[in-house]
């Protein structure tokens, strides 16, 4: 794991090009709660986020078009700034994103 400088968006936060399009404006970022965790993302990365497979998060099902995950919009993050966060050398993904995907996987265990 590698500390650094990411955009706000947990999934996709961890590219270098998200920073530029934060400072640029080109996102919107809100919280969001989904399997009872709560996570930020972009408005592209909400948009996108049923196409990861349900068994990705623990879930039952094969494809991602049958998935039906409830993304609860909680509040728009005012004034998105970057943020320090470890993002995994091998995955690419953030921290905060890890954990996410950790308790997701355990909440659809049971």
């Amino acid at each position: 794991m590698q500390e650094r400088t990411v955009a706000p968006c947990f999934d996709c936060g961890h590219a270098e090009s998200e920073l530029r399009e934060l400072a640029a404006g080109e996102h919107e970022y809100h919280r969001f709660r989904v399997f009872g965790q709560e996570i930020v993302l972009c408005d592209f990365c909400d948009a996108d986020f049923s196409s990861y497979y349900p068994s990705y998060f623990g879930l039952q099902g094969e494809t991602p078009e049958a998935a039906k995950y409830g993304l609860d919009l909680l509040a728009r993050v005012d004034e998105p700034q970057p943020v320090t966060d470890f993002v995994c050398e091998n995955c690419k993904h953030r921290f905060a994103f890890l954990t996410f995907l950790v308790a997701a996987r355990r909440a659809n265990a049971g």
